[in-house]
């Protein structure tokens, strides 16, 4: 649906103050879901997932030194 022009010719100010409309949610399409996606999809791990791994990959770091010098 398309507005007509702006007619300025009424004389009236460009500025409204009228509360403008609340906008609407944008409607929700399902997604199809490929049964054998082209690409491969990457999955990202939260954030606590990558802390646990780097605090676990330190300590065997520190058990392998501590290893190594005894």
């Amino acid at each position: 649906m398309r507005r007509p022009p702006y007619d300025s010719s009424d004389g009236a100010d460009e500025t409204s103050t009228a509360p403008l409309a609340p906008a609407e949610p944008p409607a929700r399409q399902p997604v199809a879901h490929a049964a054998d996606p082209a690409e491969p999809v990457l999955q990202v791990l939260p954030l606590g997932t990558g802390l646990v791994l780097i605090g676990l990959g330190l300590g065997l770091a520190f058990v392998g030194l501590r290893l190594r010098r005894g």
